[in-house]
């Protein structure tokens, strides 16, 4: 029983950092709702297995703050179920190309192909939950929508544009490899909104998070009067 309780509260942790980026002990207590020694402990434990990485941050007064992060083992890990959904949709994908879709095609231009089929399956399967036609509601639903598949898990209005993230890489192995799986995610985005859709960064290129962007419609400047 302890044990159990005590898994719930380190996976807990991971999702938070997983889905929200990096934390302080303070702000990982905080939003638990326990005291900062019991968050400390597990952290401690999940370092040491491997799952955390730690940074200290300097501030303008006071002590550093030790900052908390998932390691690349621990964003596996808490991104393992986005990784199995991944592959059941990428085996039947390449299972349904035809002879006339691979015959003279390398092997970087049948992935791309693969993935773009997986990107357009997503947003079939969830295009049913984004409804609004205008686009800041819009973009919540995406948003909604895409984070159970790790695609996504905030937007933030930024005056002429919307940026849409995702702290977490349900891929990061694959990523690191060939750049059709963050395609195939800015395509899934697209095609739900609806509108371009820019990607800004990626995890897999360096980026502390996956950042897209989508840009707001101009104003209509209405009828010149003679």
């Amino acid at each position: 029983m302890v044990q159990r309780v005590v898994q719930r509260a380190r996976d807990e942790l991971a999702r938070i950092l997983y889905e929200r980026g990096d934390r302080s002990v303070a702000e990982l207590a905080l939003e638990m709702g326990v005291s900062q020694g019991s968050v400390r402990r597990h952290l401690d434990i999940m370092v040491a297995e491997g799952l955390l990485e730690t940074t200290l941050v300097r501030q303008p007064r006071g002590r550093p703050v030790t900052r908390y992060s998932l390691s690349e083992a621990g964003e596996e890990r808490s991104g393992a179920d986005h990784y199995t959904s991944l592959i059941g949709r990428l085996l039947p994908a390449l299972a349904s190309l035809g002879e006339d879709e691979v015959s003279g095609r390398d092997g970087e231009a049948i992935l791309e192909q693969v993935y773009s089929r997986v990107a357009e399956d997503i947003a079939r399967e969830r295009g049913g939950a984004v409804r609004s036609t205008e686009l800041g509601p819009r973009l919540e639903e995406v948003v909604a929508a895409l984070s159970d598949e790790g695609i996504l898990t905030d937007v933030r209005d930024e005056g002429e544009v919307y940026r849409l993230s995702n702290v977490g890489c349900p891929c990061p192995s694959t990523t690191s490899e060939t750049n059709a799986a963050c395609e195939a995610d800015r395509y899934s985005i697209e095609l739900l909104v609806g509108r371009p859709v820019e990607q800004m960064a990626t995890i897999a290129g360096g980026g502390a998070c996956c950042e897209y962007q989508v840009r707001k419609p101009a104003e209509p400047t209405g009828a010149v009067v003679h």
